[in-house]
């Protein structure tokens, strides 16, 4: 049956009747649908809200281990530095022992030394411009000890304007004269070196021929290098 045959039937009244009541149920299914998209797309919005909560929640908490982890990382490292300064310092201390065990050991049982004198523990310390402090420690590495006698000469080696140049002890006043000594065991020396700035200093050799009384017994020569017998300041 057409449409024009169930209006023919049912009359201008009732078609009008029908066609408003599919119309109705038209638009409230169309709204029941726009509800149901609705209620669709807002659990779609709420879960993808609920997911970005909790990556935002494990971002943070990793994150937050990774900073942790960070803050571990540069502990250990202070920890590691503190450790090696450490061994550093007990590894110096241990070198300095062993000088001073030697030294001792010179002086109190030379049989176990070939030389018959030595100069130990040379050092040099800056007290002001030009101006340097001298250490040392002359020895007599012999079981049986007699006094000697003697003197030491300094010679200072370097460059200046890329030119070699030697002061000398005795020979030239920054140095002053040669180091003299009288001794059964040992001497210690203390002495002031004045050398002019301008001479970029390589190594200081001190030398002597050691007598007993008036008789040659030994000569003796040693050469430090300048960076090597350089300390910070006076102790």
């Amino acid at each position: 049956m057409t449409t024009d045959q169930l209006k023919e039937v049912l009359g201008n009244y009732k078609w009008s009747l029908l066609v408003a009541l599919i119309m109705l149920v038209m638009v409230g299914f169309g709204y029941k649908l726009a509800r149901m998209i609705d209620e669709g797309d807002h659990k779609k919005v709420q879960a993808q809200q609920d997911t970005i909560a909790i990556l935002s929640s494990e971002n943070n908490t990793l994150i937050t281990r990774v900073n942790q982890l960070e803050v571990a990382i540069e502990l250990s490292k202070l920890e590691a530095e503190k450790i090696t300064s450490t061994l550093s310092e007990q590894k110096k201390e241990l070198e300095a022992q062993q000088e001073l065990l030697g030294f001792y050991e010179r002086v109190m049982a030379p049989e176990k030394v070939d030389a018959g004198f030595a100069i130990e523990g040379v050092e040099v310390f800056p007290v002001a411009e030009e101006t340097y402090q001298l250490r040392m420690v002359l020895l007599q590495a012999k079981q049986k000890k007699a006094v000697i006698n003697g003197n030491v000469k300094i010679v200072i080696t370097g460059k200046r304007n890329g030119e070699p140049v030697t002061l000398t002890s005795g020979k030239s006043g920054a140095l002053g004269e040669d180091v003299k000594y009288r001794f059964r065991f040992f001497q210690a020396v203390n002495l002031t070196l004045n050398i002019p700035g301008d001479i970029d200093i390589e190594t200081i050799e001190l030398s002597t021929t050691v007598y007993q009384y008036k008789t040659r017994k030994d000569n003796y020569e040693l050469s430090v290098p300048w960076n090597k017998a350089l300390s910070v300041g006076v102790e």
